[in-house]
């Protein structure tokens, strides 16, 4: 083959098409209203209560669906069509978020109220990303270089819409009304369906004859495990979101508190995150075939720890904006880095179990972090979860790091 086909060829692959064009405005729109969300979620806990404990139980619920209904729902993905999984959790989501409005109007809200919709939210979430990541395979094809190309610009999109739109738009609507952002999060769901609802059909995986739910989780989690370079991806992941779910589930009350920003500043915070997300998520290509896989995923882990520390070292929002900066670019990379590994291996019939099982692993004890940030927050003040999850995460991805070496080997 000449230089000029060869060029071609690699045009071809990774011409993305309209299929993914219509995932990623389905993503970029709902995640403008999941960072809405996002902040919008603490804002909310803290204007109903200043018990620590109490917000980060908030924060507990948000996280636990990971472990409880991801446990089930990539079982139950491989047995229906992706699309229609996505757009009925876009449906669910919107309908617990209007019901939240409703309790947040004549002000009978409660911080149970609150954590009960964030539990079904992420709920639906568990079955959206399940969905949407064994979609994508079907959409844009399984060539490496590809795979990474869309879930760079795929995160990069979200993460825009999730830390750069969303969370000021989260603050400033707050600031308004405190029904506002979860308002904007309902209409956010409702535009992402009507996006995938454009994207084409795809069949159902096939389904083994007698084989019952149990059964196929089983199945993922026993293909899972036969990979000891994806147990150990996942361990990162999981490293990865204890530690950052320790340091964030209190970080509302140390901004406010310590870095003495309002509700709209809170959101901006949170939004700088979105210009180490867009770079690492255009850049992840590259960088994963320069460092692979496994050098990817820990640097992520180290970057997210250096974002932490420059966060609980400084006492004004202008410093903390760079290691916001950080935590987007670690996060960014992290996900683009697994799932792509994910996706290039694991068959499509098992793709939805074998992301569930990889998930249960990765985020499933990740409300433990969050107890444990309130529970060091409420005996050591705010600031310091934000100095005890970077030590962690250094201590994990240092060990994991030399097990994924000695994987190559």
């Amino acid at each position: 083959m000449t230089a000029t086909e060869q060029a071609k060829a690699q045009r071809t692959r990774t011409r993305l098409g309209r299929g993914f064009r219509l995932v990623w405005s389905s993503a970029s729109v709902s995640s403008v209203g999941d960072g809405a969300f996002t902040v919008a979620v603490p804002l909310l806990a803290a204007y109903l209560t200043r018990d620590p404990l109490a917000v980060s139980l908030v924060s507990a619920a948000a996280a636990a669906p990971w472990f409880l209904v991801g446990f089930w729902s990539g079982a139950i993905v491989d047995r229906l069509p992706r699309r229609a999984v996505m757009i009925t959790a876009d449906v669910v989501r919107a309908l617990s978020l209007v019901a939240l409005v409703g309790l947040a109007l004549p002000h009978v809200a409660s911080p149970v109220a609150l954590a009960v919709v964030a539990f079904l939210v992420v709920s639906g979430q568990c079955f959206f990303d399940a969905a949407a990541q064994a979609l994508l395979p079907q959409v844009v094809g399984r060539d490496g270089d590809t795979l990474t190309k869309a879930n760079g610009q795929l995160f990069a999109g979200e993460t825009v819409g999730k830390t750069l739109v969303g969370p000021p738009l989260g603050g400033y609507t707050f600031a308004l009304a405190p029904w506002a952002p979860f308002a904007v999060d309902a209409v956010s769901f409702a535009a992402s369906a009507g996006f995938l609802g454009g994207v084409r059909k795809t069949p159902a995986p096939e389904v083994p004859e007698r084989q019952n739910l149990r059964n196929a989780v089983r199945e993922g989690f026993a293909y899972l495990f036969r990979s000891r370079e994806l147990v150990l991806l996942s361990l990162c992941l999981m490293a990865f979101n204890v530690g950052y779910n320790l340091a964030y589930a209190t970080l509302v009350l140390f901004a406010k508190d310590s870095l003495g920003v309002s509700d709209f500043g809170f959101g901006l915070l949170i939004a700088a995150s979105a210009i180490g997300a867009v770079v690492a998520g255009w850049i992840a290509s590259p960088l994963v075939r320069w460092v692979g896989t496994r050098g990817a995923v820990v640097g992520a882990g180290v970057v997210q720890a250096a974002g932490w520390v420059v966060i609980a070292l400084t006492g004004t929002p202008w410093l903390a904006w760079a290691g916001f900066v950080l935590l987007g670019a670690g996060s960014t990379l992290v996900t683009v880095a697994v799932v792509s590994a994910r996706q290039q291996v694991v068959p499509n019939h098992l793709l939805g179990r074998v992301v569930s099982a990889f998930r249960l692993i990765g985020n499933g004890v990740a409300p433990l972090g969050s107890v444990a940030g309130g529970l060091i927050a409420s005996a050591s003040g705010f600031r310091a979860p934000l100095l005890v999850a970077p030590a962690l995460l250094v201590l994990a991805m240092a060990a994991l790091g030399i097990l994924l070496a000695r994987t190559s080997k």
